[in-house]
């Protein structure tokens, strides 16, 4: 792995392929969601919190499988869904936070990475730059990605803070029939608990509204109808197998 800042001289003549293989790590069976994602996730993909050493103390998985390497929204070398988490759209790019000038107490400026060795650099992937130097299209759908990394990873902070101060999550441990002989068992996963939500008192109602806080509580609730939808492309490729 070699990250280095993104620029026009040095890779003017990169390009990158945007299919979904192994090698680049788009078969798993989970991927890191952002809170700030909630809202188009959560149309696709069950979405369950587990928890972590590292602050805020809780991360979010969007759920892609039932088995190890099992992605069911990639059919051949694509995505059947229509949005991507960004912890995988983002694919050799990731942000990077540069000091700027005038010391310690100037704020650090944002820029682009790419891991020059990634695998996914290919001579006749989707170039970064255009031939007169702007940025593509491709670069600027990546940078949009990258934003919301960026803003995901601070308000996620605040998220998992104020669910664990209001004390509404809750383990939980789902268990799913694909056919009477093929079950699955999720453990050692969070959910927020919907009999805790429904008692807040109004001021914590109106601070979780006013932080922007309801809609990704919401959105992870309504997203565990999604198994439904796991297990039905989960029968169509044992079928088609």
């Amino acid at each position: 792995m070699a990250i280095n800042i993104l620029t026009n001289d040095q890779h003017r003549s990169v390009a990158v392929d945007t299919s979904a293989r192994p090698e680049y790590g788009d078969v798993v069976n989970r991927a890191l969601a952002l809170s700030v994602e909630f809202n188009e996730l959560h149309r696709e993909y069950p979405l369950l919190l587990r928890k972590t050493d590292e602050a805020p103390g809780y991360v979010a998985h969007a759920i892609l499988g039932f088995e190890k390497d099992e992605n069911l929204f990639v059919e051949g070398d694509r995505w059947t869904s229509t949005f991507i988490p960004a912890a995988l759209a983002r694919g050799p790019f990731s942000v990077g936070y540069v000091r700027a000038e005038g010391g310690e107490s100037a704020p650090a400026g944002i820029k682009v990475m790419i891991d020059d060795q990634h695998p996914r650099l290919k001579a006749d992937g989707q170039p970064v730059f255009l031939p007169l130097g702007g940025e593509s299209p491709y670069l600027e759908g990546i940078k949009r990605v990258l934003q919301t990394v960026d803003v995901g990873l601070r308000a996620d902070r605040l998220f998992y803070r104020e669910l664990v101060a209001m004390d509404l999550l809750e383990e939980v441990k789902i268990q799913i029939s694909v056919f009477p002989e093929l079950r699955y068992d999720f453990s050692g996963y969070y959910s927020v608990n919907q009999e805790k939500l429904a008692a807040l008192n109004p001021e914590q109602l109106v601070k979780l509204h006013r932080q922007g806080l309801l809609g990704p509580i919401y959105f992870q609730i309504s997203s565990l109808g999604n198994f439904k939808k796991l297990v039905n492309l989960k029968i169509a490729r044992l079928q088609s197998a």
